[in-house]
Formats: structure tokens, C-alpha cells, sequence
């Protein structure tokens, strides 16, 4: 039955209310999963911000549909991983950007730099 969990959690045309129960699986790849599905409510993306599981909040760092003030959050993440999410998001305010271009971990600072790199190419193709 996980397998078809994760299949439905992944799926962006999985409906809100079923994404919502399937956000406190006890599998971590489940919730993993609909952090990562652009459908996933705002607060239940919200939920999966302040998960146990590094990964799963990863996983809301990068997703699409990710709001400002998760991103400003998981920005001071303890676990830079996570943090390397929020630079590696191209939705990421320049803000949030210029705050890991000073990250303690090289990984972050250089992924942010990239990803501020990137937008300024875009905008001149543009």
C-alpha cells in the first residue's frame, strides 16, 4: 500500500483532502512526497516545514508553489541541506538569496550565488 501512496502523493492531480491525509504518513518518502506536490495546501506545506525528517523539508524549499515566509524560514534552517533548497529555488527573493550568499556553509553561499547568476541571465534574455 506505500507504493500506491506514493504514487497518489506525488501525482499533482491528487485531490487537497487526500494529500492532506497523506501528509502524516509515518513513511517520511510519502510526506516527502506531497511537500514536494505543487497542489499541496499552504498550510499543510506549512505542517511539513517543521518536519522531523530533513528531507521532507527539503522538499517544501523546493516546491513551486511555496509561500515567501516558508521560504524566509526554512532559510535559517538548521540543517543546510535544507538551506541549499532555498538557494537552489528559482522563486527565491534576491533577499533570502543575498542572506545565504553569506551562509556558513560553502555548499549554500555557492548555490545561492548560482541561482542569483541565473535570474540575471533570464532578465537580459527577457
Amino acid at each position: 500500500m506505500t507504493e500506491v501512496h506514493y504514487i497518489i502523493a506525488s501525482n499533482p492531480n491528487t485531490p487537497a483532502k487526500v494529500l492532506v491525509k497523506l501528509a502524516s504518513a509515518a513513511d517520511h518518502s510519502i510526506r516527502r512526497q506531497v511537500a514536494a506536490n505543487p497542489q499541496t495546501p499552504e498550510i499543510i506545506l506549512e505542517d511539513l516545514s517543521r518536519d522531523e525528517d530533513w528531507d521532507v523539508r527539503l522538499s517544501v524549499a523546493l516546491n513551486p508553489s511555496v509561500p515567501l515566509r516558508l521560504l524566509e524560514s526554512l532559510a535559517q534552517d538548521e540543517q543546510a541541506s535544507v538551506r541549499f533548497g532555498v538557494a537552489e529555488n528559482i522563486d527565491t527573493p534576491d533577499s533570502i538569496l543575498e542572506t545565504l550568499l553569506e551562509d556558513d556553509c560553502p555548499y549554500v553561499s555557492h548555490r545561492a550565488a548560482i541561482t542569483m547568476a541565473g535570474k540575471i541571465v533570464k532578465a537580459r534574455v527577457s
